[in-house]
């Protein structure tokens, strides 16, 4: 496994909060979820297609977007065995989704091009870099990709490593990443890999979010004079976009 894509959870520390916060996504389906519907449906509906939910968690978009495109197939795949546990139950009555705990990486011999489109959602970011995990999603997808980032819009790359003391995760060393790339260096980055078309999408949530306990970090939202909300974690803003990439 790369620097870039080592586990992103240490182990079952902090398990039953993680599985939680997932399942969130299930109860009330999240505002940028409903957004990637919105963008993916011309590209899906009433297709046939191989679809990859990389870093899938709970497996909760592929469980959503198989509604869509129910002749599809769908393989969700997660490096944490607990998170794949979750999914597999989520999806047992979809037999057109699978599942595999397994590393992105470790993947692409077997996966090679096979993907008519991937999805990376809320990943990127809390990797230390994104450079390899793309890498990898073109060498497995032939047509499209869909991605959700944090992005600034200028050449400057923002690294920032976080720690929660009130987390298990936490307790030893920096537990997280909340990575803010340049969206120039990006998108040069993935021309330089072959893409032939990018869109960009911004995401602005049209709801707000209560501001989560002082020692845990989550998203909540601050509205403006203007009516539209900035989105917070902890002290950092989370300039939210959605990216296609065409192959």
């Amino acid at each position: 496994m790369s620097n870039e894509q080592r586990q992103h959870y240490d182990g079952d520390k902090d398990k039953e909060f993680i599985i939680a916060s997932f399942k969130k996504c299930i109860t009330e389906k999240r505002e940028m979820d409903k957004f990637l519907e919105k963008i993916i449906f011309p590209f899906i509906n009433s297709k046939n297609y191989n679809i990859l939910d990389a870093s899938c968690g709970i497996g909760h978009l592929s469980y959503f977007l198989s509604e869509i495109t129910k002749e599809s197939k769908f393989l969700g795949v997660d490096q944490t065995k607990y998170l794949i546990e979750e999914a597999k139950k989520l999806c047992e009555n979809k037999p057109n989704i699978s599942f595999e705990v397994n590393d992105i990486s470790n993947i692409v011999p077997k996966y090679s091009k096979n993907f008519d489109i991937s999805i990376s959602w809320r990943t990127l970011s809390w990797l230390p870099y994104y450079k390899q995990m793309l890498k990898d999603l073109f060498t497995l997808t032939k047509n499209h990709i869909f991605l959700s980032s944090l992005f600034y819009d200028g050449d400057i790359d923002f690294i920032t490593q976080v720690r929660e003391f009130k987390k298990e995760t936490g307790k030893d060393h920096f537990n997280d990443y909340y990575n803010v790339y340049s969206l120039p260096q990006f998108q040069k980055y993935a021309f330089e890999l072959g893409a032939k078309n990018i869109e960009v999408y911004n995401f602005e949530i049209e709801k707000d979010i209560e501001k989560p306990p002082i020692d845990q970090l989550g998203g909540y939202t601050l509205k403006l004079e203007n009516g539209k909300r900035l989105q917070i974690s902890g002290v950092i803003l989370l300039p939210w976009k959605i990216i296609r990439i065409d192959l």
